[in-house]
């Protein structure tokens, strides 16, 4: 069963680049980037299920906590070029 949900989740990586593509706007692919994120701290997650190496949870570690920075980075950049703008 994790195998299976491991390859819809790389399923899902392979499809949202595919978006990130195609995306004209920075605010989608801000979205399709954190959604990227989260899907490959699941498949890191079904991982260490399957294998139980440690260092699978700190990688998964390092990609929550460097998504959660770019996403408040990017939120405070729009929001100060918003303020520039109007």
């Amino acid at each position: 069963m994790s195998y299976f949900l491991i390859l819809l989740l790389v399923l899902n990586l392979v499809l949202s680049t595919f978006f990130i593509l195609k995306m004209k706007t920075r605010a989608n692919k801000m979205m399709i980037t954190l959604l990227f994120s989260t899907t490959g701290v699941g498949v890191l997650f079904l991982l260490y299920e399957i294998s139980r190496v440690d260092s699978f949870l700190d990688v998964a570690l390092v990609f929550v906590l460097l998504s959660s920075v770019s996403a408040i980075v990017f939120a405070k950049r729009l929001r100060y070029m918003g303020r520039e703008n109007g």
